[in-house]
């Protein structure tokens, strides 16, 4: 399994490899590596993993680990979109944050709540606010819906599971709201088919794109790592 440098391991700023030690499965090769600013945590969910970043209370990167119970299961959705208990009360994400930017951008769903259909606990957590980046309304329906529906629809015909870690990019200058709720510049998306372990990577900007300029966001993962800071060791 991929591991943290001995050095990030050893430094302040560093993550203490939570991912690893207690929700490795929904990695395809263990947590990146990732230089932590102050308030940074990861968190283990029931379905799904989170590297969550307290300056702009929002996640930059989502771990699941997809397969067919996941995506057909009996749960129904539920618009409880909530505050992670498990994110330090300082660098959550409210519902207040979100009500700021709300007529531009949604509360997008980076691990979407069409993976976690397996019972209703699992859906409800999907709507974590950790789980959740401020995004441009018509991306997140139009686009990266799209994006999510193919996820789905690979996993579906080829009948194996799928490792996908999605998340926001926060370049330089990017935007905030008066409550300190980030605004991504860019958005990104790695999907790795298990068998095979084919990998396939978009990054894209947050905003309002045509759903056919899908395949022109398609990079290699090496333009994610540079736009993230962080090496998937994929």
């Amino acid at each position: 399994m991929f591991k943290l440098l001995l050095l990030l391991l050893l430094s302040s700023g560093a993550f203490g490899g939570q991912i690893n030690d207690s929700c490795p499965q929904f990695t395809s090769n263990g947590a990146p590596e990732y230089q932590a600013r102050k308030g940074d945590q990861e968190l283990c969910h029931l379905n799904f993993a989170v590297i969550h970043r307290c300056d702009v209370k929002a996640p930059v990167a989502v771990f699941e680990h997809l397969t067919i119970a996941d995506m057909n299961g009996p749960a129904k959705r539920k618009d409880n979109f909530h505050s992670d208990a498990l994110v330090t009360p300082e660098c959550s994400a409210t519902l207040a944050d979100y009500a700021t930017v709300g007529k531009t951008h949604d509360r997008g769903h980076l691990s979407p709540a069409g993976n976690n259909k397996e019972n209703q606990e699992i859906m409800s957590e999907s709507f974590n606010l950790s789980n959740m980046v401020a995004q441009v309304a018509n991306n997140n329906r139009g686009i990266w819906k799209q994006l999510e529906t193919f996820e789905r629809q690979w996993a579906s015909v080829t009948g194996t599971d799928y490792y996908i870690i999605s998340g926001g990019v926060y370049d330089a200058g990017h935007s905030m709201t008066g409550r300190g709720l980030g605004i991504p510049t860019r958005l990104y998306k790695i999907i790795i088919e298990k068998n095979s372990n084919t990998v396939q990577a978009w990054l894209m900007p947050n905003e309002s794109l045509p759903v056919k300029d899908l395949p022109k966001y398609q990079v290699p993962v090496a333009d994610v790592e540079e736009a993230t800071h962080m090496k998937f060791g994929l």
